[in-house]
């Protein structure tokens, strides 16, 4: 579901991350299950975070009404939740449900994920999957970020799987 730029700001739909308290990540999901248009919640990799696509004001009410189940990520020194660009969404999905049972968590904050290659894998179970090259442990691996939020690494992938992007693309 795109946004619809004809729509007020308030009502045009985006992705949003929430850190779920005392491991109430389904009781929440149900609780809010009639104010978002998708869920998206990495079990395998942090059990505490959950994805959400709905309208501000929606998200509003949910902060409002479960406020001590649950904390937006904003952006860093803001009080603004952060919108979650689609492309990002989409790629940490992919990857993060693939069966590659490799992948490794990362800090967000300390992965200055920009400064490495923008790449799209061309190949292999990450065929098609988009994110930044960056060597970890001596090994090529896709990252994938969430800005402020979450960033995984897949495990090691042949230079001849990688294609070069425009970093700004």
């Amino acid at each position: 579901m795109q946004n619809d730029s004809r729509k007020p700001e308030s009502e045009q739909a985006g992705w949003y991350a929430l850190k779920v308290f005392y491991n109430r990540v389904e009781h929440v999901r149900e609780q809010i299950q009639g104010l978002v248009d998708e869920f998206f919640i990495p079990h395998r990799l942090i059990s505490s975070l959950m994805f959400v696509r709905t309208t501000p004001d929606r998200l509003e009410k949910i902060r409002h009404d479960r406020y001590e189940l649950l904390k937006v990520y904003t952006r860093p020194g803001e009080k603004v939740p952060c919108v979650i660009p689609d492309r990002q969404m989409d790629a940490f999905i992919f990857v993060t449900t693939m069966e590659d049972r490799k992948l490794t968590l990362l800090d967000p904050v300390q992965v200055d994920f920009k400064s490495g290659q923008k790449v799209r894998v061309t190949g292999g179970v990450f065929e098609g999957a988009e994110g930044y090259i960056k060597r970890i442990k001596g090994d090529k691996r896709l990252v994938v970020c969430i800005e402020g939020v979450v960033a995984v690494a897949t495990s090691y992938i042949p230079s001849v799987y990688l294609e070069k992007m425009d970093n700004d693309a």
